[in-house]
């Protein structure tokens, strides 16, 4: 299979269980991403424009967690205008959404060490 469709494709089968998710739940889909993005670097682009498309399609925190891995600049940057043009246009329900995004992308992100510490090998502290 296509590594941008396998992306999209775990990006979706996560959202297709609605509901709140629990680490455990979100973990598998979004290791086997940041592995399937890490595998094939010669489709950064595509699989940073993917990423881009994913926000009110993906569950935030499968997209959180595989920025936190993976730290994609072209993601960043499209997440910060679209957070700006939220502000500009005092869009206050899209505002949050991509200031969490954003919020993933730092090194100390809380949710790296409260839900995620599995994968990311920080101790749990709570």
């Amino acid at each position: 299979m296509d590594p941008i469709a396998r992306l999209r494709e775990l990006a979706l089968a996560l959202s297709d269980r609605h509901g709140n998710f629990g680490a455990d739940e979100v973990l598998p889909y979004a290791a086997e991403a940041i592995a399937l993005v890490r595998s094939h670097p010669e489709r950064l682009a595509e699989f940073e424009q993917e990423f881009v498309c994913l926000p009110g399609h993906a569950p935030p925190e499968f997209i959180e967690v595989c920025m936190h891995a993976l730290r994609l600049p072209g993601v960043r940057a499209a997440f910060e205008r679209e957070r700006r043009a939220a502000i500009a246009a005092n869009d206050w329900r899209r505002e949050p959404a991509f200031r969490h995004y954003l919020m993933a992308f730092e090194d100390d992100w809380e949710d790296a060490v409260d839900f995620y510490s599995e994968y990311f090998g920080k101790p749990n502290v709570r």
